[in-house]
């Protein structure tokens, strides 16, 4: 209403700063207006009371039975589907495993045949 309207403009000062970018004109501006503090609004406060508003008519819908049985499949189907989806991850898993295992060794022995052959090599050219 134009009552609480004119009331908030009776408590603010509309300082328009927005043209400056010099931040130590701002920061003046805003010791100034700090100085001017006018304190708490003279005029008495005002109560808003909030009173519960009447029932509010909702519209429902109704829910076809055979649908909530059919969600109730669905959902069943798909906790088996995630299930398979798990299983199929961990054997893919597995055989990923499986063949870093395999390169890991064939690595492992090839390093210790290279080392072997150098160093039988020179052990029987020291002796």
């Amino acid at each position: 209403n134009d009552a609480a309207i004119k009331r908030f403009q009776e408590q603010i000062e509309v300082v328009n700063i927005m043209e400056s970018e010099d931040l130590n004109t701002i920061k003046a501006k805003i010791n100034e207006l700090k100085a001017r503090d006018p304190g708490a609004f003279a005029a008495d406060p005002i109560v808003v009371e909030v009173k519960e508003a009447g029932a509010i008519e909702v519209a429902t819908a109704g829910v076809n039975p055979q649908f909530l049985e059919i969600e109730k499949r669905l959902n069943k189907i798909e906790k088996r589907l995630e299930f398979v989806d798990a299983e199929v991850a961990q054997r893919v898993g597995r055989k990923i495993g499986r063949d870093i295992g395999i390169l890991y060794g064939l690595v492992a022995g090839l390093t210790v045949f290279v080392m072997l052959l150098f160093l039988l090599q020179k052990l029987m050219t020291q002796v």
